[in-house]
């Protein structure tokens, strides 16, 4: 295996593990998958804070605190809101 296909790996930051306890609609594969597009394997690293693939820690955040600020931005607070 090259360099080049090598992934980066990381592990996914305490404050979105918590994010996504406090907001989790069940942990079965099916809705794992529907609510964060990851698997229960995926969801085992994450908990072990093991690392995972960097692509996918990224895209878990931008998912799990997109959300949170898709509902802040929506308060009084926002100007335009």
């Amino acid at each position: 295996m090259t360099n080049a296909r090598l992934a980066t790996m990381r592990p996914v930051p305490q404050h979105v593990v918590d994010h996504m306890v406090a907001g989790m609609r069940g942990q079965t594969s099916d809705v794992l998958m529907m609510q964060f597009g990851i698997s229960y394997n995926t969801w085992r690293k994450i908990l072990a804070g093991d690392p995972i693939r960097d692509s996918v820690a990224q895209r878990l955040e931008r998912r799990v605190l997109g959300n949170d600020a898709m509902c802040d931005m929506s308060g009084a607070g926002n100007p335009t809101g």
